[in-house]
């Protein structure tokens, strides 16, 4: 095989969102929005093998063997848990999602820029090594490596809902579209025919093959940022990011919750406890509602908010 299968040339039965590198996962998401670990899910009649389940040795990571009793862990860069990925604990290989087990530390690895000295084997979940045409790596998921493993994304699935979820096996960067490896956003300037619709980075986009700044500012890269998450949150919830963290994420419900009321904060939900002069106030189907003034304020139905009281 001279070039691994890309993802986009077959039609995954799989949600729009992954939301991490592992393949099995097992986030239990809380009442209030926050992410906890399922064991559950991590039993053998639970995991299903996205590929194969026979070899990952032929180059797709998909395919590799379920894991035996493996251990719900988190993957830090976005909050949520697989089975079996880098640090979940493990007492042998077969503990382990694709990789191996470490005994001195008793952990799994494979993850997020860890040696992998050009081999796919040694990576967890849809991480790999190398690049699409074979050429060898040295780290997981590390700059060049192959980030579009055939059993994710699909052709039935927008560009940018491919990108968000192929950008996941990444450590840095993000997936190419069209080398389907691992590469860095071109800064102004750059080449981007290599990529015309994800190369450059920022608010800039491609004009004419160059990395150029966008005639009008766009929320449209950070809106896709987002789409890849939330498949794991409830109906009712919609997945905001987390201030401060650059992968981070929870699920709010929108509709009753005081600080990101009507949607998330980073696109424009109200923070009805910072309304001037409330006391008590509520968020009701997606809308503040204030019950009453604090102390120097007054309801003015005219504007429907808490006005001050005191004579100057």
């Amino acid at each position: 095989m001279s070039l691994r299968l890309i993802a986009l040339a077959s039609i995954a039965s799989v949600a729009v969102a992954q939301s991490g590198y592992g393949r099995f996962p097992c986030t239990n998401v809380n009442g209030d929005g926050t992410f906890s670990a399922d064991d559950t899910k991590c039993t053998a009649d639970a995991l299903i093998a996205p590929g194969a389940d026979t070899t990952n040795t032929e180059g797709n990571q998909g395919d590799g063997v379920t894991p035996t009793d493996p251990v719900c862990s988190i993957e830090t860069a976005t909050g949520a848990y697989f089975c079996g990925i880098a640090g979940a604990t493990c007492t042998s290989n077969d503990n382990c999602d694709n990789s191996f087990c470490d005994t001195t530390s008793g952990t799994c690895q494979g993850g997020f820029g860890q040696d992998c000295n050009g081999d796919d084997t040694l990576c967890s979940g849809f991480l790999y090594c190398n690049s699409a045409d074979f050429t060898t790596g040295t780290s997981c998921g590390g700059i060049g490596s192959f980030c579009q493993d055939y059993t994710q994304g699909s052709s039935d699935f927008t560009d940018a809902e491919n990108y968000a979820i192929f950008n996941q096996f990444c450590a840095g960067g993000y997936c190419n579209t069209q080398s389907g490896n691992c590469d860095t956003h071109g800064a102004l300037g750059d080449d981007c025919s290599s990529d015309p619709e994800f190369f450059c980075g920022g608010d800039l986009v491609c004009t004419n093959d160059v990395c150029a700044v966008a005639p009008v500012p766009s929320a449209a890269r950070a809106r896709r940022s987002l789409s890849r998450r939330s498949s794991i949150c409830p109906a009712s919830h919609t997945a905001c990011a987390v201030s401060g963290a650059k992968a981070g994420f929870e699920c709010i419900d929108v509709a009753s919750n005081l600080e990101q009321c009507g949607a998330c904060a980073s696109a424009g939900g109200v923070d009805c406890t910072a309304l001037p002069g409330v006391e008590a106030v509520g968020c009701v189907a997606g809308q503040c509602e204030i019950w009453s003034c604090a102390e120097g304020f007054a309801w003015d139905a005219s504007s429907a908010s808490c006005t001050s009281s005191l004579v100057l």
